[in-house]
């Protein structure tokens, strides 16, 4: 993870004379660092087992890429909400693109038989270690849609239930923010 953000502000770094420049509207150089900056950043994002720490480094991630685009200092010590209302945002969208990528891989690998829905499925034999248990990516999907792995189990093998779930859980984690 750190890996590829520091591979998406390399990216933008080098790319920082078109993406700051003021004479470019905003949406532009937004879709610009989406379409070179993020897509390098959430390469292979489907597979991230998701925790707290993550998450923040995943807002400041974007936050950073904002604030530069917008040329805001750090010394003016903007709030992030000042920064995106600023900016004509509502939110940030970064860790809402990575959570519906997950469930769309999640919905993909259940409706097929394949050796990924064969390793999620199964079980390790031996004793646990010690300590707290560690999330898994199993348990980032129950919390994005906010239901039991058996149930989104279920409802993944419908395609078309398993996108209105995966609209559904996004837009109501949208409203909450």
């Amino acid at each position: 993870m750190k890996r590829r953000i520091g591979m998406a502000k390399n990216t933008f770094s080098r790319m920082s004379k078109l993406l700051t420049n003021h004479r470019i509207s905003f949406a532009t150089r937004s879709r610009l660092t989406k379409c070179y900056v993020w897509s390098i950043f959430l390469y292979a994002c489907e597979t991230w087992t998701l925790n707290a720490s993550l998450e923040r480094n995943i807002e400041a991630l974007e936050m950073w890429l904002y604030r530069r685009m917008a040329r805001i200092s750090w010394k003016e010590k903007k709030k992030n909400k000042e920064v995106l209302e600023e900016i004509g945002l509502k939110h940030t969208e970064l860790l809402k693109t990575i959570k519906t990528r997950q469930l769309a891989y999640y919905g993909h690998i259940r409706s097929h038989q394949s050796l990924q829905k064969s390793i999620m499925e199964g079980k390790i034999n031996g004793k646990r270690q010690r300590g707290r248990k560690r999330k898994s990516w199993l348990s980032n999907i129950e919390e994005t849609t906010t239901r039991r792995i058996n149930e989104c189990c279920e409802v993944a093998l419908n395609r078309e239930e398993w996108r209105r779930t995966i609209a559904s859980n996004l837009w109501q984690e949208t409203v909450q923010r």
